[in-house]
């Protein structure tokens, strides 16, 4: 209910009593929909903070404040130095003024979302503070201040209606009656009950409730923590919900980007484990190959397709062949699938534990956060993690058997990646005597790169070159600190200063 004109009418009287005679000193905004004010007289100071984030809309009133050595600008300066004469509501409005001797006016319009300060003249208003509610130039300061017939006949002939009787009570005070009962009751037994609710609107200490979020009502007439204070009532009002609202703020920032990868991860997982389960469910290419070497005298080059006994089931299977290659190559090829199908198998199951880690990790992390009350650190936490607008990468990243390998884009990014990627002690590969992607291994300390990551990367390699076609290529590797680009060298061409060799049949993975 701070923005209620029954608080506002409290909060005006308190500002009254402690701004009149008092000179603005300061007017200024440092932060986006924020402005200071800085009255004093002699040695008494007070600050107003008027936050009108939309999200926000609170006031804060401190003694001292300490102004921003930079990044700030002054406002309404036709009132510095002038003394406040009064400070009063407008009746039955969510707003309150402060007249000053010069003849303007502040009006603080507390409308939620769409609260303001408007500086105003003659009944006109001069100056927004916040622009962009370009509605608020038209208001009528005088039209702002609503003379209502508050009399028992009026109050029947709006069948004691209370949103058409007082417009301001709000959203609150109608839920209150509404809970209450007030609704069911006959004409007299409403006036009565409306009366007794004024009263209370008017008398009732200033309780804040923690519900979803910190609020002031003055529906009850006891509570935990209550003031007869406005001021201070507004003070506590503002920390407990500014504090909810920034830290509800960090966390968001730093927990979606966190629940976002937990469910790319999950969804990789699931992806991954239906593939490896169809891999694992379809006829093994070996057993095929099996089965034709072990019929290799029934079988005739250029047949396209041949019936033979599967032992494995001890059934009739067709197979179908190449007609251009002998039995023995077609068995050959099938021997090579198999293989490449292992090492696929090989490569899943390792992407699949390692992706589990991960969102083992990325699970407990999100706990953390969300048990943090610390907003500072969420901050940094946030600073440190915030999405950012997809990095540029020079190279396609791969995990081989949880190794991340690093394919060049182009030339120039093949330089980037060999250059200034990759460390001295990664493994690079290139397809032999062709152009080609540089293929980049990453290191793990303390740990020989097994035999089937190199035989993956090669086979990337192979792929990213002009030998993709080729049934079997060729492919270098070395450390990458033998490696070299001499001043000149075009985009992509550098010197290999020392290197073994390994024969791979072309392949891209899944990445």
């Amino acid at each position: 209910m701070f923005h209620n004109y029954y608080f506002l009418k409290r909060l005006a009287d308190a500002l009254n009593e402690r701004l009149i005679g008092k000179d603005l000193l300061e007017c200024f905004s440092q932060n986006k929909d924020e402005l200071i004010l800085g009255f004093a007289n002699g040695s008494e100071a007070i600050y107003i903070r008027a936050n009108l984030e939309p999200q926000i809309g609170l006031l804060q009133f401190l003694d001292d404040f300490k102004r921003a050595k930079k990044n700030s600008v002054d406002l309404f300066n036709e009132l510095i130095g002038i003394p406040v004469e009064s400070v009063n509501v407008f009746q039955f409005e969510r707003s309150f003024w402060i007249d000053f001797e010069n003849g303007m006016s502040l009006i603080f319009k507390m409308h939620g979302s769409r609260s303001n300060i408007l500086l105003a003249q003659n009944n006109q208003i001069k100056q927004l503070f916040r622009s962009i509610l370009v509605a608020d130039k038209e208001v009528v300061p005088s039209e702002l201040y609503q003379q209502l017939d508050l009399s028992f006949d009026r109050f029947n002939e709006l069948e004691g209606n209370p949103n058409k009787f007082i417009p301001a009570l709000g959203k609150e005070v109608k839920k209150h009656l509404n809970d209450n009962g007030y609704f069911e009751l006959n004409p007299s037994e409403k006036w009565n009950v409306f009366q007794s609710l004024l009263n209370d609107l008017n008398s009732n200490p200033i309780c804040i409730e923690e519900e979803r979020k910190p609020q002031i009502t003055l529906l009850k007439s006891s509570c935990e923590s209550s003031y007869t204070d406005p001021i201070a009532a507004t003070n506590e009002l503002y920390i407990r919900f500014t504090r909810q609202h920034y830290l509800s703020d960090a966390k968001s920032s730093v927990i979606k980007p966190i629940e976002d990868q937990i469910k790319k991860t999950e969804n990789y997982i699931s992806n991954t484990e239906n593939k490896l389960l169809s891999i694992l469910d379809r006829r093994g290419y070996d057993e095929i190959a099996n089965i034709i070497m072990a019929n290799l005298h029934l079988i005739k080059k250029g047949q396209e397709k041949v019936t033979l006994t599967d032992f494995y089931s001890n059934q009739e299977i067709e197979i179908k062949l190449n007609p251009q290659l002998s039995p023995q190559k077609n068995a050959e090829n099938l021997y090579r699938k198999a293989k490449n199908q292992n090492l696929e198998i090989a490569n899943l199951e390792a992407n699949i534990e390692s992706r589990k880690s991960r969102l083992h990790e990325l699970k407990n992390k999100l706990q953390e956060l969300q048990e943090s009350d610390d907003i500072r650190s969420l901050r940094k936490e946030s600073s440190k993690h915030s999405v950012k607008k997809e990095e540029h990468l020079p190279y396609h990243p791969y995990t081989l058997f949880g190794y991340q390998v690093m394919v060049g884009k182009n030339a120039r990014y093949n330089d980037e990646l060999t250059l200034k990627v990759a460390n001295k002690n990664d493994l690079w590969l290139h397809a032999k005597d062709v152009a080609g992607s540089h293929v980049v291994i990453r290191d793990q300390a303390g740990k020989k790169i097994p035999r089937e990551v190199l035989e993956a990367a090669a086979q990337l390699a192979a792929w990213y070159s002009k030998r993709k076609t080729d049934s079997l290529c060729p492919v270098i590797y070395t450390p990458k600190k033998y490696i070299r680009k001499r001043k000149g060298d075009p985009p992509g061409a550098v010197v290999v200063e020392k290197e073994d060799v390994i024969m791979v049949v072309p392949r891209n993975f899944e990445n």
